[in-house]
């Protein structure tokens, strides 16, 4: 069986959702999977040495304009001959389905990783079209599959929720919430679509209220709005109570030091961050947004707030690090549903049921 994934070379949760298959299925004899990523500014060459570590096979291709991406991964699918080319995300879907089209590959896959992308009627008209020949179309979470159902696909639309190495996140010997020495931490790349504005809003709340905790943020992204995020902070002068880190590649073991982690969300697909959070017993805080709302119940294993409402989720922040060990209860119940729900173990054992079914019937 010979899979391609295609898939944007940013490095986004879809890459490594797709970096994550490739790694579970080439353990499996018989099985040889390719990952082509579509050049980014933020296709660094320290990210392309962490797949050589990880013995991923990769190619880069161009992403100047989408006929070069189409014509150059058409060449690639000509040379490599995959039974499955697996295309993640929007715009890729669209231009890896055209190339897998062109190639004749016999088997094509969209997974639709986020709620809400930029569809024109024009690229709207293109999904729909592709959708006849795409044998299957992924949605990562029940509100992305519902979101799909809208676009009047043709295609059988399957839910696969994403999943988390859960062997690298929490352990046998976490510190209860009330031990942990830093408050609130956020993990997420700088777009509006994650809406930093409505934390660092809350934040200054709290300041108005004597309430000082620290914020830790972690991630990369747009640099306008990283700008504006930080311009917020210094308003506010919360210069003393913010941490921003760009990378890291200890986020494990940031989490466990943290008792609170934000997610303030204003759409995802199924958020990542919100799982290793759940994982590595915090209390989690998130958004109503697609994507995050699924992941948990309000007031059992964790919090969920308005989009946008910076002043319930600073009275959300305020209830938990008053008494931060009355809600141990919710991180140990996060916990749980992340480990027995949520193991990446399951994820790539779906999408391998999936593959073997569509070359089994074909």
């Amino acid at each position: 069986m010979r899979v391609l994934h295609f898939v944007t070379g940013g490095f986004s949760g879809a890459t490594k959702v797709a970096v994550d298959l490739i790694a579970a299925h080439n353990q499996i004899e018989a099985n040889e999977s390719l990952l082509v990523l579509r050049c980014k500014k933020t296709t660094t060459t320290e990210k392309l040495e962490e797949l050589e570590r990880k013995k991923i096979n990769y190619q880069v291709i161009t992403g100047i304009t989408h006929l070069a991406t189409i014509y150059q991964l058409k060449k690639l699918c000509d040379q490599w001959q995959p039974d499955i080319l697996v295309t993640h995300g929007f715009p890729e879907h669209l231009l890896g389905r055209h190339a897998g089209l062109l190639a004749k590959v016999p088997h094509l896959i969209q997974v639709e990783h986020n709620s809400k992308e930029r569809y024109t009627p024009w690229k709207l008209y293109q999904t729909r079209k592709l959708s006849k020949s795409t044998d299957r179309v992924i949605a990562v979470s029940e509100g992305v599959a519902k979101v799909l159902s809208k676009q009047g696909l043709k295609a059988p639309i399957q839910t696969i929720p994403n999943g988390i190495d859960t062997t690298l996140f929490g352990g046998s010997n976490l510190l209860p919430i009330n031990k942990r020495p830093q408050d609130l931490i956020m993990i997420g790349r700088y777009a509006k679509s994650k809406d930093h504005v409505t934390l660092i809003k809350a934040l200054d709340q709290l300041k108005q209220k004597g309430i000082r905790p620290n914020l830790t943020l972690v991630g990369s992204g747009r640099k306008r709005y990283k700008k504006e995020v930080h311009e917020l902070v210094r308003r506010y002068e919360l210069q003393n109570q913010v941490d921003f880190i760009e990378y890291s590649s200890e986020v494990d073991k940031l989490l466990l030091q943290h008792k609170v982690f934000v997610m303030s969300s204003r759409f995802e697909g199924l958020n990542l961050a919100v799982l290793e959070a759940m994982a590595s017993g915090c209390v989690v805080v998130g958004s109503r947004a697609v994507g995050v709302e699924e992941l948990i119940e309000d007031s059992e294993d964790g919090f969920l707030f308005p989009i946008g409402d910076a002043v319930e989720l600073a009275s959300i922040i305020d209830t938990i690090l008053s008494a931060p060990l009355a809600y141990q209860k919710l991180a140990v119940a996060a916990r749980k549903k992340s480990l027995s729900h949520y193991d990446k173990k399951q994820v790539t054992q779906a999408y391998y049921k999936l593959f073997q079914n569509l070359l089994t019937n074909s």
